[in-house]
């Protein structure tokens, strides 16, 4: 019996142990995770601020070459 106490509490700390592990590789995952979101939301608002700004400069230009041809009309 004790020599199947001690397989068991040596089956339960490897089990314990790989279980630590895994905590600990998810936390890891969770730091990078979010590190990768912080970055991404910085790229898509740069990207949006020139989306914007760059639709507004191609409405001012659609709106000059209308009232150009306008005139010339």
């Amino acid at each position: 019996m004790s020599g199947e106490n001690n397989e068991l509490t040596r089956a339960l700390g490897r089990i314990e142990g790989k279980l630590d592990m895994i905590v600990d590789s998810q936390a890891k995952q969770n730091v990078r995770l979010d590190a990768m979101d912080a970055r991404l939301r910085h790229v898509e608002q740069q990207a949006a601020k020139a989306g914007a700004i760059s639709g507004g400069i191609v409405a001012v230009g659609t709106a000059i070459a209308v009232e150009l041809v306008k005139r010339a009309l």
